[in-house]
């Protein structure tokens, strides 16, 4: 599967939107750690390192695709999205109506942006492979 320039253009602002995204959740969340629902094991410091190795799939993935690598590219972008979707967590230890307004739109902000990327790199995949088949 070779990606034409104009879905890499896309999927480079799509990225960069992303990447913005998690970077304001994340900045919101080492700023006002206390603010933010977490398990009792998690510290700034886990929140800080997990960023700093989730964020590099991004420009790994988009490298691997723009060199020809698409599956490669693919897979690492996948899983960038799903530590960008890991942010729902939050979620788990508390709901959605007892959190601050700011933080439910910048975790959901990062989710949507995750599941349009999910979907940006699947859809293709989906209509190539099986729904053109059937």
């Amino acid at each position: 599967m070779s990606a034409s320039p104009r879905w890499q253009h896309q999927l480079k602002w799509l990225l960069l939107a992303t990447v913005a995204a998690s970077i304001l959740h994340y900045a919101d969340n080492l700023l006002y750690f206390e603010q933010y629902p977490e398990p009792p094991w998690i510290n700034r410091s886990m929140v800080d390192a997990f960023w700093f190795m989730m964020t590099p799939l991004a420009w790994i993935g988009y490298g691997l695709i723009r060199s020809g690598c698409h599956h490669s590219g693919t897979l690492a972008l996948l899983a960038y999205a799903a530590g960008n979707l890991l942010s729902l967590g939050h979620y788990r230890y508390a709901p959605m109506c007892s959190i601050d307004p700011r933080i439910n739109t910048l975790i959901l902000l990062e989710a949507v942006l995750a599941c349009a990327l999910v979907s940006f790199l699947v859809v293709p995949y989906w209509l190539t492979r099986g729904l053109a088949r059937t």
